[in-house]
């Protein structure tokens, strides 16, 4: 569906007329609803009054390891991250579909869910070479316009315990984006030289780097110091990320919030997928120290979790209530978080925005509305005006 205007578009209290220009991908004018005159006969649907709002970046994905439209898969009880990581490896050599498959299955998905921009970590190892680099290289070649993807090489099985290191420059020669690592110290066992190893990389290939981080307390709380000591030698402010760093909700406050400030003077951005079976780091005081957080959804029904459906708005609801966040300003703090964008239009801006029926952004943290259509660059890619299918077996 080609729209070139939408009537009735509720920005704030007031009601606008937006007039695009898919070919531009931009917004190309915004007037008080009805002040236009109809020089357009096809492309022309009225909005209704629903909430104009920016669209969402999901800060950390897995295109290439979930299970959606997959048959059930059984899962275990976590007991050892090595025996978690050989489970993984079974469940996903026995899916009959391809990465590339499964990551396109998820991205229209995530559009029908008002995400336009992901960070996905992508799996390399010598098992498995870059097949599913390479699947998720050609798919982001394929959504170009209207997903903006950026790629992790994610050594999933250890950079040192896995001998990743030479496969790990080859996926960034391929196309890569950023340096990934996990658990320094729990998984490869050699915190220094795995943080180190990092690093190396990201600067032979003037890259950013984003560790998986799971170890706890002050070992977690530990790594992460390391981990900001060699980004501000490094040079790496603002191209350096810890994810998950769930250490940083069971040390004692007086030192997360030094460690904080840390972090906020180098340049070193946290991103949670807002876990509720564990501590997570005190999302307040990381923003009160100037630290960028960011929010992912991470597992999407995998060999991990069969819970997960990838709507990061749901994510940002779920980090509201988790840390009562219940004021106008808290809710607004909350939806700030996954937004790309401003809460209006601006002409000659890109067109890339979601409809919901909402009040407003408060209002769309605390409902978690259906998203009726999302648009990418001025195209129509999500939502339910989309109509696309569903994921079939399995769901």
């Amino acid at each position: 569906m080609r729209i070139s205007r939408l009537n009735r578009v509720r920005v704030g209290e007031r009601l606008f007329d937006l007039i695009l220009d898919p070919d531009a991908g931009t917004v190309s004018l915004i007037v008080p609803a009805g002040g236009a005159k109809e020089n357009m006969q096809a492309g022309i649907k009225d909005a209704g009054g629903l909430l104009y709002l920016p669209t969402l970046k999901d800060r950390h994905t897995h295109l290439d390891k979930h299970f959606l439209g997959e048959p059930w898969k059984p899962l275990q009880p976590f007991v050892t991250l090595p025996g978690q990581l050989a489970f993984e490896q079974t469940l996903l050599a026995s899916l009959p579909t391809t990465a590339a498959e499964r990551a396109r299955r998820l991205l229209d998905v995530l559009l029908d869910q008002g995400t336009t921009k992901i960070r996905t970590h992508v799996d390399v190892d010598p098992r498995i070479g870059l097949s599913h680099l390479e699947d998720v290289l050609a798919v982001r070649e394929q959504y170009r316009g209207r997903m903006e993807i950026e790629i992790v090489a994610f050594p999933q099985q250890g950079l040192l315990r896995s001998e990743s290191v030479a496969i790990m420059k080859r996926a960034l020669r391929a196309g890569a984006d950023l340096v990934g690592g996990v658990d320094p110290a729990g998984l490869d066992r050699q915190l220094e030289r795995s943080l180190e190893a990092m690093f190396e990389l990201s600067a032979e290939f003037d890259a950013g780097v984003d560790l998986h981080l799971h170890d706890p307390g002050h070992l977690g709380a530990y790594t992460i110091e390391r981990f900001a000591d060699l980004t501000a030698e490094a040079g790496k402010a603002g191209r350096a990320s810890v994810s998950h760093a769930y250490c940083l909700g069971q040390i004692p406050p007086e030192q997360s919030r030094e460690l904080a400030r840390r972090l906020g003077d180098e340049g070193v951005a946290i991103v949670t997928s807002v876990p509720i079976d564990r501590p997570m780091p005190r999302v307040g005081e990381l923003l009160a120290e100037g630290v960028d957080v960011g929010i992912g959804t991470d597992n999407v029904r995998d060999a991990w979790s069969p819970f997960g459906n990838g709507d990061l708005l749901a994510r940002t609801s779920r980090l509201a209530e988790r840390f009562g966040w219940v004021t106008d300003d808290d809710l607004l703090k909350a939806f700030a978080l996954p937004a790309d964008g401003p809460l209006e239009p601006v002409e000659g801006a890109p067109a890339t925005f979601m409809l919901v029926d909402s009040q407003h952004p408060m209002h769309a943290v605390a409902s978690v509305p259906a998203r009726e259509a999302v648009f990418s660059r001025g195209q129509l890619v999500g939502g339910r005006w989309a109509g696309r299918e569903k994921p079939g077996v399995g769901g």
